[in-house]
């Protein structure tokens, strides 16, 4: 149920609502890297970009609260509002001055967690059900400049038998041309549009044939996207000198048609600060504008094959008087563009490709992936991206990651990096991320200057051979859990729900569950248990009430409530809830198996069930397989595509 809201006006000139009720915890807000739960804190629906240790800032706020208590409010506008949570029964919601607060439109909506975050998700828009690949894991880096550094990634890749299936290459062109790749020849050309076929790669280059390169990943089971960033390139930007006034010429063409976003002086926007400093913003409220943007990428769709792009940046409007072509202003545009941005990439590239970003706002899950931003590898960045993940699943963002141990600083210790990897394996986008070491930003002792977060980077530095058949059996892990990963991608684009929850979203009637946030359910059957801290042989777990509870690696019964879990290096603590079915993808009937990166089939469909109940399993290869299971029998009574299945009952089957 839902009902608006009527801002009033105050004496200052700002609007008011005043929301006289009791509450025992406030979930939602967007991505939050301080905690879950919100009461007692003031928070600004705010986009910000901000270097590590997040914090209270975020990259992707939406202005959007629900409550255990029955009640959230979403405040349907892309102006900054301000939520007052520290004071006793009553919220306050304000809009500043001159925000024409008067025009927004306030909703309350009533009902349970699920509901009231369904309901959000109606009106902002549904998630996106996206390619079945995105789900594989993911290697990244922004230290290879070669086509020889990327082929050599994908060589480790087979060598040591860990499956990938997407790979994101982001300096492989600059921020002068923008989408042209380093190294190759172009003619001289009044607009920057180029065919693949204007461009001359030489033998010895960085880029030999991306074209072919892209071929090969996709032989090899892996998808391509390339990095981006929405500006026109001034100043100390300009990295390109044999391409200087080439771009200058562009630049100021840039400026006369009014193709980037413009001050309300009629003058250009420059971004003031943080990165990108001086450059132009293209406007995407312009269709002339966004037209324009897009003829320089269509050949790497159309001709070299690329699967997306990874669509960095978009926190770039700093100025609250600037003025976009639609008559939006900086208003609204601090939170609008990231969406403008990203969502213009998502149309450009169609319903087979994907964009992945940082950025956002309310309506991102309909057309991006997510994550989570720029962590050093540190123990407390860990904590804080557990604690982001879970408040973005409460604000309906369902497919989501983050950079393992952190992407910058020093290199991750062995049990930081291992511990890293266990979370990342469940959850919906496992990947590992670099920053180069030219940033300046780690510090490394000898003669040790390769950054990459790959596993078997990170096994060389420690000289830990065990680490990485550890690391290993993660990946595999995760790929088969992509059935069920799959199934709960299905469930967000009907229901709204994420695959990562919190544990108040599935127990909203055991409030112990509300300040928890270093545990997540992925979807309704599994609890995971991150671990969270270095030298530690144990760590407490609440197994909330109303359930039963069975470890996952020793399918014994464990009670509800709070207990102490001894630790291995083998895994993280996870149990599977009572009454559930879990689709996956085995071989040999064991889990941590390896079933390879293909995802046009499975190994072995298995479902492993706990208690009693039915469960429905459809995918995208158009099977559909319909259970129902008691404590001694199970019935299968539909699975018209014949596929074999396998069942495993967490009661009496080793999984391990």
């Amino acid at each position: 149920m839902k009902r608006k809201l009527t801002p009033q006006l105050q004496q200052d000139g700002s609007y008011l609502v005043r929301l006289e009720r009791s509450y025992r915890a406030v979930f939602g807000l967007g991505e939050k890297f301080d905690g879950a739960d919100q009461k007692g804190k003031y928070v600004r629906a705010c986009v910000l970009e901000k270097c590590f240790r997040q914090g209270e800032y975020t990259y992707l706020s939406m202005p959007y609260f629900a409550t255990p208590d029955g009640f959230g409010v979403y405040v349907d506008t892309y102006v900054e509002v301000d939520f007052d949570f520290t004071r006793e029964g009553e919220i306050l919601i304000s809009f500043p001055a001159g925000s024409r607060g008067e025009c927004a439109d306030v909703w309350l909506l009533e009902g349970t967690l699920k509901e009231i975050l369904a309901s959000f998700r109606a009106m902002a828009g549904m998630p996106r059900l996206f390619p079945k690949w995105v789900l594989g894991a993911w290697m990244s880096s922004n230290r290879w400049h070669t086509q020889a550094e990327v082929e050599e990634q994908l060589d480790a890749t087979k060598r040591l038998g860990f499956p990938h299936n997407v790979l994101v290459i982001e300096p492989w062109s600059d921020l002068t041309l923008r989408s042209v790749w380093y190294g190759c020849e172009i003619p001289p050309r009044d607009e920057p549009f180029y065919h693949y076929s204007d461009m001359t790669f030489p033998e010895n280059g960085r880029w030999r044939n991306p074209a072919a390169m892209t071929k090969e990943l996709h032989e090899a089971g892996i998808r391509l996207l390339l990095w981006v960033v929405p500006v026109y390139a001034q100043g100390r930007d300009l990295e390109t000198d044999c391409h200087k006034e080439y771009c200058l010429r562009e630049n100021e063409r840039v400026k006369a048609d009014r193709l980037c976003v413009m001050n309300a002086d009629g003058t250009t926007y420059e971004i003031p600060h943080t990165w990108c400093i001086d450059s132009m913003v293209p406007d995407f409220t312009s269709p002339k504008a966004t037209e324009y943007w897009f003829k320089r990428f269509a050949y790497l769709c159309d001709e070299v094959g690329i699967d997306g792009f990874k669509t960095d940046g978009g926190e770039f409007i700093h100025d609250h008087s600037v003025r976009f072509a639609d008559g939006t202003t900086g208003l609204e545009g601090q939170n609008a563009y990231c969406e403008q941005y990203t969502r213009a990439f998502a149309d450009f590239v169609g319903k087979d490709r994907i964009v992945f970003s940082r950025a956002g706002g309310q309506n991102s899950p309909a057309f991006s992936v997510i994550w989570a931003g720029d962590q050093e590898s540190t123990w407390q960045e860990f904590a804080s991206v557990i604690k982001a993940g879970l408040s973005a699943g409460l604000s309906g963002i369902h497919c989501w990651g983050f950079d393992i141990a952190g992407f910058s600083g020093y290199l991750p210790s062995a049990q930081l990096y291992l511990r890293a990897v266990q979370a990342a394996a469940f959850v919906p986008v496992m990947q590992w991320h670099s920053d180069p070491v030219s940033n300046g930003r780690c510090d490394f002792t000898g003669a040790w200057n390769i950054n990459d977060r790959s596993p078997w980077n990170i096994a060389a530095f420690h000289k830990d051979e065990r680490l990485l058949d550890l690391l290993r059996r993660q990946f595999y892990l995760h790929y088969n859990l992509i059935p069920y990963q799959y199934a709960l991608m299905e469930e967000a684009a009907e229901t709204g729900l994420p695959a990562m929850r919190h544990l108040a979203l599935e127990f909203s009637d055991d409030e112990n569950t509300f300040p928890i946030d270093d545990e997540f359910m992925l979807g309704s059957a599994l609890l995971v248990a991150p671990v969270l801290q270095d030298y530690v042989s144990e760590r407490m777990v609440y197994l909330p009430a109303g359930a039963r509870w069975y470890d996952l690696y020793t399918g014994r019964q464990v009670p509800s409530g709070m207990q102490r879990i001894a630790l291995t290096d083998e895994h993280q603590p996870v149990f599977l809830r009572d009454n559930s079915c879990v689709p996956l993808n085995l071989k040999g009937g064991v889990l941590a198996s390896d079933v390879g990166n293909a995802l046009d089939g499975y190994t072995e469909l298995t479902f492993l069930l706990s208690g009693e109940g039915e469960y429905l399993f459809t995918d995208d290869l158009g099977n559909r397989i319909a259970l129902i299971w008691t404590k001694d029998a199970v019935q299968i009574k539909e699975n018209a595509a014949g596929t074999p299945v396998n069942i495993l009952r967490i009661e009496r089957d080793k999984l391990f």
